[in-house]
């Protein structure tokens, strides 16, 4: 994120003094001197007075480490010898006194300067780390404006120090990222979290832009943010190039789904005809059934994909009827027992044919086409399901194959009117067909829901003539059981 960055108060305590190196030594030497002259003018205090050389000590170990710290011990051991001697204090009986006010001083000035010359090194190393790393290391302040950065900000962006400093860091960062900037930058200020892997952009002075990722935390004792970002426009433009092979891959994957769902359609629709060549002149009948089935279907209230499932599976009711011989499938009289039983074997025949597919609608068309003759007072066939027991699907194509079968010639009957036929619908209901598909189907006729469909359109009965003529009268769908639609 653009930050309120902060650089640790270590680099702060680097510039500790703001004393100079003559100034400080100067202050040493004076204060050496006023001690060593108050020595002299409060001599009953002069053991106690020996202590305040402590301070110069302690000026020159903090100033300029170890080495100073020793030589300032020394130096005040001299000038309590020479003050003793000069003065004439008692002086002690033995060095040991001397040697001991010796070491304290020289011990206190190693300590104190070996403090130092660590901080130092240690400031020396963070300040080395700070001007070689590969990220971006910078400080802020709550106004917006940067306060430090680091080289690795002029080796990424071009700018240098000083202009990036001179100015809100805000105008550095893409249009379109600022208002994510500033929000984020606003939560972070407000210690609610810390920033973890924000992104955003920030302009070069070449004009490209350079994306960034930030890491951040906030300081609410001194009002600022610690933060360090990382160039990761090659990872970022890589991300893009995968994320346009990605929808490139997406397009063609459903470019050629079409293609697929288009060829299986066809597929399934030769398929249908193969079976309904046989037996309807028009070669429209597995078309009819479907319109009519998911007609139904959508009034009955399933949802629309399982509308789409019955209109493009219900064309395949009858695709078993590929392993009747012509002979029984195209007898224009009434089929003796033997065949009418060889011809209900056709509901069989196609479940096992579509049987086992991975397809959502070869699966339901399996389905149909098994249970399309059976009734709803368990008479029908091939198993004698009844009632609900019978899939749904099948119910629906039931009456919508009735239907289209009874209004159509076929090479066994002639067409009826479509008024008759809808009275032989309703009649059955509740025997051969499911009440309530029979109500759907008489509501979708009575609301004008389903038209003929395209090249359907009924021809006046006195002009239809079957394409073969057979011997009997036209019974209806509950008489003609020797039959199956």
């Amino acid at each position: 994120m653009a930050a309120y960055l902060h650089w640790p108060a270590l680099w702060r305590l680097r510039r500790w003094p703001a004393l100079g190196g003559r100034v400080t030594l100067l202050l040493a030497l004076s204060l050496f001197a006023e001690i060593f002259a108050l020595r002299a003018l409060q001599r009953s205090l002069a053991d106690a007075d020996k202590l305040l050389f402590v301070v110069p000590i302690a000026l020159l170990a903090l100033r300029f480490g170890r080495r100073a710290g020793m030589i300032g011990g020394l130096l005040a051991l001299v000038l309590v010898l020479v003050g003793d001697v000069h003065f004439n204090y008692d002086v002690p009986r033995s060095v040991q006194a001397y040697l001991v006010r010796g070491a304290g001083f020289v011990l206190l000035g190693m300590l104190l300067g070996d403090f130092v010359d660590k901080r130092r090194s240690l400031e020396a190393e963070v300040v080395r780390y700070f001007d070689v790393s590969l990220d971006l290391l910078a400080a802020a302040d709550l106004t917006g404006r940067f306060t430090r950065v680091n080289p690795a900000w002029e080796r990424t962006l071009g700018y240098s120090a000083e202009t990036l400093c001179a100015r809100p860091f805000i105008e550095f960062v893409h249009p379109d990222d600022r208002e994510r900037t500033l929000a984020e930058t606003a939560a972070l200020s407000a210690g609610s979290r810390d920033t973890v892997r924000f992104r955003n952009r920030y302009r070069a002075v070449d004009g490209r832009y350079v994306s960034l990722e930030w890491n951040a935390t906030a300081s609410p004792s001194d009002g600022t943010i610690h933060a360090v970002a990382r160039d990761i426009t090659v990872q970022c433009e890589a991300e893009q190039q995968l994320a346009n092979s990605a929808h490139l891959l997406e397009a063609k994957v459903a470019r050629r789904t079409q293609e697929l769902e288009a060829s299986r359609a066809e597929t399934l629709q030769r398929l249908a005809l193969a079976a309904e060549f046989h037996d309807d002149d028009t070669s429209r009948h597995t078309e009819r059934v479907g319109v009519t089935s998911a007609a139904i279907a959508a009034k009955l209230g399933l949802d629309a994909e399982q509308v789409r499932l019955v209109r493009e599976a219900a064309p395949l009711h009858d695709v078993g009827k590929l392993a009747i011989p012509d002979t029984i499938l195209l007898k224009p009289g009434k089929l003796t027992a033997e065949e009418y039983e060889v011809m209900k074997t056709h509901a069989e025949l196609g479940a096992k044919l579509l049987a086992g597919s991975s397809s959502r609608e070869l699966r339901m068309a399996a389905i149909i086409a098994e249970t399309h003759h059976e009734r709803w007072d368990g008479s029908g066939y091939p198993a004698g399901l009844a009632g609900e027991a019978i899939a749904l699907v099948g119910r629906i194509v039931a009456v919508a194959d009735v239907f289209d079968a009874l209004t159509h010639d076929r090479p066994y009957k002639r067409a009826w009117p479509e008024e008759r036929a809808i009275a032989e619908i309703r009649r059955c209901a509740g025997r051969q067909f499911d009440p309530d598909v029979v109500a759907a189907f008489l509501a979708l006729h009575a609301d004008s829901d389903v038209a003929p469909a395209a090249g359907t359109q009924q021809r006046p009965h006195a002009a239809r003539v079957p394409r073969r003529r057979r011997s009997g009268k036209t019974a209806s769908p509950a008489a003609r059981s020797a039959r199956p639609a």
